[in-house]
């Protein structure tokens, strides 16, 4: 046999996703929106404020992520609860509306009880009995995402979340995505991220993180970001990160 041929074999035999030399994968990191549906919040501002509900939404999730990367830019930290309050607040006074602390709680507490996709549970499953460790690393608080894992079933299939307040740093600061290897107690070459955020599925790159972009809105790749490992609409793209 040739030796074009024996490598042709034996990169055949490699797992989907596994470039020959790379170690397989062992655990993977999820952001919670990869997992946990970020629409619902637009849901409840819409029953909310239903002529301007959708404008609230839009300009709140992304008046948050700004905050938080000023925030980490600035080497200040206020937490999701608190950063989401005050971004709230903003947005609703830029759109010209009155909120109730009845209702700025509402909507807050959306994040403790988003939905899961529908294709999370199954996936999960079959990761988990691939032999991968799962957790969540996010920039939601450990109390938001614990909500939200009960709300959907998910204790039995991840690990405890993995939230900034631990090291008091929004991602995508290295500090933040260096909680995984401390938590699994393994190097980053053994740690798959997967992010919702293309920002943070350069963020896990640039830390050196094997990455997939979980694209569930269809949106476009951030402008500095080198291809993700694998990349898709929904969770297969973290199957095809791990081998799976």
């Amino acid at each position: 046999m040739s030796r074009r041929s024996a490598l042709g074999l034996a990169m055949a035999a490699l797992p989907a996703g596994l470039k020959a030399g790379e170690p397989r994968l062992r655990a993977l990191a999820f952001d919670g929106f990869t997992i946990f549906d970020v629409r619902a919040v637009t849901a409840v501002a819409v029953a909310l404020f239903p002529a301007q509900g959708v404008a609230l939404a839009a300009q709140w999730t992304a008046k948050i992520f700004a905050l938080s990367w000023l925030e980490t830019a600035a080497g200040r930290y206020s937490g999701f609860a608190a950063l989401a309050d005050a971004a709230l607040g903003f947005c609703a006074a830029n759109l010209g509306l009155s909120l109730s602390e009845t209702q700025r709680r509402e909507l807050i507490s959306v994040f403790a009880h988003l939905p899961a996709w529908p294709d999370a549970g199954e996936r999960l499953e079959k990761m988990r009995q691939a032999g991968l460790r799962l957790t969540f690393l996010s920039n939601l608080s450990e109390a938001m995402l614990e909500g939200a894992m009960r709300a959907n079933g998910l204790h039995g299939l991840m690990e405890p979340p993995l939230s900034t307040d631990r090291v008091r740093v929004f991602k995508p600061a290295p500090q933040a995505y260096a909680m995984a290897c401390e938590h699994f107690a393994m190097p980053r070459e053994a740690i798959g991220f997967v992010a919702f955020g293309g920002w943070d599925a350069l963020g896990a790159k640039w830390f050196g993180y094997r990455t997939a972009w979980i694209n569930r809105l269809g949106v476009a790749a951030e402008p500095l970001m080198p291809p993700a490992d694998a990349t898709g609409p929904d969770l297969g793209a973290a199957m095809r990160l791990a081998g799976i």
